[in-house]
């Protein structure tokens, strides 16, 4: 008779494996969810490696098997926000050829979703200025958009560069003021209008562009709710 792995069966020490492995995959998910709320809370300077141990219940000697200084932490949040954007933006916007409607469903999902979730939204603002990663993965998608939008007609303006500066900022500029507590009904609405006219979009067109109704399917919250902290030594995990 072969032996179990020889047929393929999990063994005993192949299954210790395997939930050592989904421990420690919990438990780094929950110090990048507790270095999100920092970030959102306070901003990316303001974090300290002992109150992210306090923040997502472990030991400070647990924050170290995973993350050796704060610019490691920036780091691998940077790259987790920077693939959500990217596949949030892709989702919304798969089955649509117009780069120009591309674009506006992609502000528009931005500002609504930082509108839904606060927490996403101050950690996006607040390490979009300080991680490449999250500027190119938001670069790269205008980018496709605006090149098709120009080929298609629809688009005319003098740098694609600034083109790609112009809608960044001015999004994350909206999410910021709505965070900051301005929140103007159809604000989502009436910004999209006025990039699609910086672009170069005829007035009438923008118009109706911005007004579209958006996907029926809503994105998925960037972050999960964290526990209260306990009173207490935080315990150790992981």
């Amino acid at each position: 008779m072969l032996p179990d792995t020889d047929m393929g069966l999990i063994t005993e020490e192949d299954q210790k494996l395997t939930r050592g492995y989904k421990k420690k995959a919990r438990t780094r998910q929950a110090l990048l969810n507790a270095a999100l709320n920092i970030y959102a809370e306070k901003g990316v300077s303001e974090l300290l490696l002992n109150e992210l141990a306090e923040k997502a219940e472990v030991s400070n000697g647990t924050v170290y098997n995973y993350f050796r200084s704060r610019e490691a932490v920036l780091e691998a949040v940077g790259m987790e926000l920077a693939d959500k954007l990217s596949d949030q933006i892709t989702k919304f916007s798969q089955g649509i050829e117009s780069g120009a409607e591309r674009l506006a469903i992609g502000v528009r999902m931005f500002i609504r979703e930082g509108r839904r979730d606060r927490i996403w939204a101050g950690a996006v603002v607040n390490i979009f200025q300080y991680d490449s990663r999250i500027r190119t993965a938001v670069a790269n998608n205008l980018r496709g958009d605006l090149q098709l939008g120009s080929r298609q007609g629809m688009f005319n303006y003098g740098s694609e560069a600034i083109a790609v500066t112009l809608v960044a900022s001015a999004t994350t500029g909206m999410m910021a003021a709505i965070l900051d507590g301005y929140d103007q009904l159809g604000a989502d609405v009436i910004l999209t209008e006025m990039l699609l006219l910086g672009l170069g979009v005829d007035a009438v067109e923008a118009h109706r562009i911005a007004h579209l109704p958006l996907p029926e399917t809503e994105p998925q919250s960037s972050t999960v709710p964290t526990k209260k902290p306990k009173r207490g030594r935080p315990r150790n995990s992981g």
